[in-house]
């Protein structure tokens, strides 16, 4: 479950800066084969928020951009845990990039210690696009990559990197997924040597974040059910009546006379701890 709700935390911290003052409420679906599984999300001016049972326990996942922290709750023991969010999953919000209109923008702003040069407006995969020549530090070597960068949406229309691997994506407009009008984008990966990974994301026009992902026919990542409305802020902090798990855990060993309950919290913070190396 936490791998689902990291991915798809990922999808949203693209394209944020349009959305970063908008709040709503979704149902979160990942289908992998006959696998599918399934949580409630709450995002609210960049923090999101996962709500799903693990093991007949009720629990939430927050993910708090603007304190850089992601924090598990257990809703029925009151416990919490807490760590320190990788840069990886910090979401890009108010920096200028990738906003709507005909404005160039910086893809630097994507990418920590880069060096970008505007090279020119050009055309790609049938749309007009801005190319930029990024050069990113690689071991102390340059690694450098081409991007050509949608006018109109911000999306990446080619990246070819200096490896020889690289990205094309097509866009095909005036979609619907869901009763909600996206853009429908087809990415093909392709590597040095010739092989390629194709994938489609559908974007929401609206909220400018990817509300559905398919790669072949079985890996789906998708939100249903979008609610544009009113979220409360305290569904993103600790709870003041919940206790740190690994406190609560020491007040158990403390007080305890019987093995039995005290060996099943043992075994359910080992679980919460692998959860949260899984996760990182």
């Amino acid at each position: 479950m936490n791998n689902f709700l990291k991915v798809l935390f990922l999808l949203l911290s693209v394209n944020t800066t349009a959305l970063h003052a908008v709040s709503f409420t979704a149902d979160a679906v990942q289908i992998r084969g006959e696998n599918i599984s399934h949580a409630k999300m709450y995002w609210l001016d960049g923090n999101v928020r996962f709500e799903y049972t693990e093991d007949g326990v009720p629990m939430a996942q927050i993910f708090d951009n603007k304190n850089d922290k992601v924090i598990w709750l257990d809703n029925e023991n009151k416990f919490y845990l807490e760590k320190d969010m990788p840069d990886s999953e910090k979401v890009v919000a108010g920096s200028g990039a990738y906003k709507k209109g005909n404005k160039t923008i910086d893809p630097c702003k994507q990418f920590a210690d880069a060096e970008c040069v505007f090279l020119k407006r050009t055309k790609m995969n049938g749309r007009d696009a801005d190319k930029w020549l990024i050069t990113l530090n690689n071991n102390g070597n340059d690694f450098h990559i081409f991007q050509w960068i949608d006018v109109q949406y911000k999306n990446i229309l080619r990246q070819e990197n200096s490896d020889g691997s690289g990205l094309s994506v097509e866009i095909k407009d005036n979609q619907n997924v869901n009763a909600r009008k996206v853009r429908k984008l087809t990415l093909i990966a392709f590597s040095a040597t010739g092989n390629q990974k194709k994938a489609i994301q559908w974007y929401d026009n609206e909220l400018n974040i990817v509300v559905k992902q398919e790669y072949q026919s079985d890996i789906v990542d998708e939100l249903r059910n979008i609610k544009i409305g009113k979220v409360g802020k305290k569904l993103f902090s600790i709870p003041g009546d919940y206790a740190l798990f690994d406190t609560a855990l020491d007040a158990a060993i403390e007080t305890s006379t019987d093995q039995s309950p005290l060996q099943e919290q043992i075994v359910y913070k080992d679980q919460v701890l692998d959860a949260q190396a899984a996760n990182e």
